[in-house]
């Protein structure tokens, strides 16, 4: 079942500000619906009440919002009412509803119908608004035993909010405000200050040349300005980190969450054994720029660099010892897969490889003239590289033979990480981003929209995958993928943000959930900008992000499924909302009920 109070109609938008107008989550339970004081949409239709007579009840509803176009003029329904439905139960002699304010009741009968009756409305002469209510359908005379199954009700408004639409930490909405977004048919208001021009940029806006993620929330970014910033929920929040010095850095890798290494200009080396709390200087014995580095153990790594220099360490970075690498090009990327297997490329087509820790390395037969910028091997057989004008390449046997495979681009690909002998990314020049779930049989452009050079990607699994890149024209300096690339989000300072009580569901896996947005805008975002909402099952500690059109001058509505992130076997605890504008500037936003119904 599914059921909601109702409201009046909103009253017209002035055209002044973003109006977004309602958000409403609808959450379906199983064995059991919810029904509470505040709109709803037409939630889960398949939810059943069991009758005491034979055969299910269902029971659905449907209110304003879950209507298109958004509140037409034809939604009068009044304040505080909710209403019922359900199918005719074939040969009852009466249907009797009974309302409780907890799950396990006492359940008292507040309606005894006709046995063909299919809906009831519970008005506010019996029904106090804004209050949680339980309700049992069922089949037969008032008195029979219902069954165990409960169609239940809850709808929550928001507990805090923080308007950061301008991207400098937030201010946090005043009771008043909360209250005015929790009552229903409430006068509009605005809040928010414009929305800032700069895409609220994360990392500093600086250029990604280094990404490492040990986790879909655990990422590091080392960038030319010579930082290195940490996230821990997925690219959504940044914090810098204090490096010994200020010369750029162009790779970064940590093979655990607590120890790391970035490489860079003149060859410095940093090492953290903490996360990047600290960082200090180690010694690497040579003055030529170092372009990449990998590590496959807290204590031992390689790196590469400038004139074809390979260092190795096997005791945390307390020494590095070069290597002797046969080549004097440029090493722009190395990959290693054991204590004992590694590979190198650079300028020329040249790949080096290594099968005993650095020991020798032997030069491997690219075809390619072209140089080479990035590598990525998941085991001592299957490799990957990329290079100038959209060059892949890939090897089934550790490089014995290296394969051509077809990028379907002619732009540079700077970086390739795979995650599995079937599934990875490609990325380079002009904003391109390629993955392939087939080994590189075909590759697949996923355009995410923007036109600068993606310089790095650290991929965790098939889902999760972070990019870096050479920010400018309202493209900032990370993207991230939660869904395999199916979108591609650009992380923003910039949000509304909205909390709700600390037990959102409890008793029942949650199975679904739906949100509808409305939105308004007196000025539409720039043509890069990218509008999304980010849902949080645990205050805020990881976000996963839903892609939603942006705002423009009409009044529009867009539901969105969010039950991969709401869906739990438990209590869902700690829920929050971010409606976010990665580059919007010039208008603000006025916000009207926002709540969340669970069903």
């Amino acid at each position: 079942m599914s059921a909601s109070a109702h409201r009046r109609r909103l009253r017209p938008w002035q055209v002044l500000t973003t109006c977004l107008v309602a958000i409403v989550v609808g959450i379906g339970v199983a064995g059991g619906g919810v029904l509470g004081a505040w709109q709803g949409l037409s939630e889960n239709a398949t939810n059943m009440v069991t009758a005491a007579a034979a055969g299910g009840v269902p029971v659905t509803s449907v209110h304003c919002s879950g209507l298109s176009p958004a509140y037409p003029t034809t939604c009068t329904d009044t304040q505080g009412t909710v209403t019922i439905s359900w199918t005719a139960v074939t040969g009852s002699t009466g249907i009797t509803v009974e309302r409780a304010t907890s799950p396990t009741g006492t359940y008292s009968t507040i309606a005894t119908l006709a046995g063909t009756a299919t809906s009831y409305t519970d008005t506010p002469v019996t029904a106090t608004y804004n209050t949680q209510y339980y309700y049992e359908v069922f089949s037969g005379a008032a008195g029979w035993a219902s069954a165990a199954d409960v169609d239940m009700a809850l709808s929550l408004p928001p507990a805090g909010g923080t308007d950061d639409t301008v991207g400098t930490g937030g201010t946090p909405f005043s009771p008043a405000n909360i209250i005015a977004m929790a009552t229903a048919g409430g006068t509009p208001y605005t809040t928010t200050t414009d929305w800032g021009a700069s895409g609220g940029p994360v990392v500093g806006g600086q250029q990604v040349d280094g990404v490492s993620c040990v986790s879909a929330s655990q990422c590091w970014v080392a960038t030319q300005s010579g930082d290195i910033w940490m996230s821990t929920n997925g690219g959504y929040g940044w914090a810098q980190q204090t490096v010994p010095g200020t010369a750029a850095l162009g790779a970064i890798d940590f093979p655990t969450a607590t120890a790391g290494w970035a490489v860079g200009a003149g060859g410095i080396i940093d090492a953290t054994t903490n996360g990047g709390t600290t960082w200090v200087a180690q010694t690497s014995g040579t003055a030529q720029a170092l372009d990449g580095v990998s590590c496959v153990s807290a204590t031992q790594c390689w790196v590469v660099g400038a004139n074809g220099v390979i260092l190795g360490t096997v005791n945390g970075g307390t020494t590095w010892t070069s290597e002797t690498s046969g080549t004097t090009q440029l090493l722009a990327a190395v990959s290693c897969v054991s204590t004992t297997h590694c590979w190198a490329v650079g300028n020329q087509g040249v790949i080096v490889a290594t099968a005993n820790g650095g020991t020798t390395w032997g030069a491997e037969t690219s075809g390619v003239n072209g140089n080479l910028t990035g590598v990525s091997f998941v085991n001592a057989n299957d490799g990957w590289v990329v290079g100038q004008n959209g060059v892949l390449r890939v090897t089934v046997n550790g490089g014995t033979t290296w394969t051509a495979q077809t990028a379907g681009t002619g732009q540079s690909l700077d970086a390739v990480s795979m995650v599995s002998a079937t599934t990875g990314w490609a990325v380079g020049v002009g904003g391109t981003i390629l993955a392939t779930t087939n080994g590189g049989t075909t590759w697949t452009e996923q355009g995410a929209g923007i036109n600068q050079p993606i310089n790095a990607i650290s991929a965790v699994n098939a889902s999760d995958a972070m990019v870096g890149l050479t920010p400018g024209g309202g493209t900032p300096s990370i993207l991230t993928t939660t869904n395999g690339g199916a979108s591609w989000v650009l992380p923003s300072n910039q949000y509304v943000q909205w909390t709700f009580g600390p037990i959102v569901a409890t008793g029942a896996p949650v199975t679904s959930a739906v949100v509808t947005l409305v939105d308004q805008a007196s000025q539409s975002p720039s043509s890069t900008a990218q509008t999304y909402l980010l849902v949080s099952a645990n205050a805020g500690s990881s976000w996963t992000p839903f892609v939603i059109a942006s705002p423009t001058a009409n009044l529009a509505t867009q539901t969105v499924a969010v039950g991969s992130v709401i869906g739990s076997a438990a209590a869902v605890s700690g829920m929050e909302l971010r409606y976010v504008i990665s580059d919007g500037s010039g208008f603000t936003s006025t916000f009207d009920l926002v709540h969340v119904d669970i069903n």
